[in-house]
């Protein structure tokens, strides 16, 4: 029996939009979890079995709202200022918020005496504008720090925190008040992290990637070089990376610490994205004293 060639057309038809469908919805929803990430707050803390109020390191907290280019952030204050000590601000990373920063801050207490710690625009709790990806929330913490300090800060930040952080470090307002930056798990570019959840699962980067970092662009997201930013510092630069971290590559996080002119790279042995303030205390720890010692002057 011959086959029917219009027959084997309406299949192969069939196929091929049943197929380009598939691959829209799938870019879709990448970039869909890109500029809207799940939101992580008080009930995910709570779950976690981590602190879930700004006053449970026992120091005064206050929380107040920092608006910025139509984004309202919430923003934890705890400590009280010291003109003899820097105010730390720690930032967090991708679809986490300032719960997770305070989850972290027991290595950085000793280094400070006000702790500041804003929920990025579009996570945690802040409404409004959303996320950029790290395209201009140095601008952000910029905005922020100039609203309440005008001394001395230490900016620590893990995975796109520390990726701004290390921008934030750069910016003529700033740099000569950052007397150091703590990038934990810093990573290269927006497609490492981007890539790295495609992998996690099971999905392929090579025919995915690029068209989401385009698609990203339609709504004004770019990539920047975080290398690039790390040779612009002036300040000590510490960079930490787990040496098992499924999302930045160990490589490409040491190639952050070596553009800087006054860094030092810590390896965090068995850690993943999320381990700095528990495996890796001790790490956090000494490069947190390094930037101490070496930041005399600033």
């Amino acid at each position: 029996m011959v086959p029917d060639p219009s027959a084997i057309l309406g299949a192969a038809t069939f196929l091929g939009l049943s197929g380009a469908l598939v691959y829209a919805g799938t870019l879709g929803g990448i970039v869909r979890e890109a500029l809207r990430p799940d939101r992580k707050t008080v009930g995910w803390a709570l779950g976690r079995g981590t602190p879930s109020e700004p006053d449970a390191w026992g120091l005064p907290a206050r929380e107040w709202t920092h608006t910025f280019e139509g984004a309202s952030c919430p923003v934890f204050d705890i400590g009280e200022s010291d003109p003899a000590a820097p105010t730390a601000v720690v930032l967090h990373g991708f679809a986490r918020s300032r719960y997770d920063a305070l989850a972290r801050l027991g290595p950085i207490l000793p280094h400070a005496r006000r702790f500041i710690l804003p929920d990025l625009p579009g996570h945690g709790d802040a409404f409004g504008r959303g996320t950029r990806l790290g395209t201009d929330e140095d601008r952000f913490l910029e905005s922020l720090l100039c609203s309440v300090t005008t001394g001395s800060v230490l900016l620590v930040g893990h995975s796109l925190g520390a990726t701004v952080a290390l921008h934030a470090a750069t910016l003529q307002s700033l740099a000569p008040r950052v007397r150091g930056v703590v990038a934990l798990a810093p990573y290269e570019h927006l497609r490492t992290p981007l890539g790295a959840r495609l992998d996690l699962r099971a999905l392929p980067r090579a025919p995915l990637v690029g068209p989401a970092i385009a698609t990203l662009g339609v709504f004004g997201i770019r990539e920047r070089s975080t290398r690039d930013a790390a040779a612009r510092t002036s300040c000590p630069v510490a960079v930490l990376a787990g040496a098992h971290d499924p999302v930045t590559p160990l490589a490409e996080a040491r190639a952050i610490a070596d553009a800087a002119r006054h860094a030092r790279f810590h390896t965090v042995a068995h850690g993943r994205h999320d381990d700095f303030h528990t495996l890796g205390r001790e790490q956090m720890s000494a490069a947190l004293d390094w930037i101490a010692e070496n930041a005399a002057g600033r």
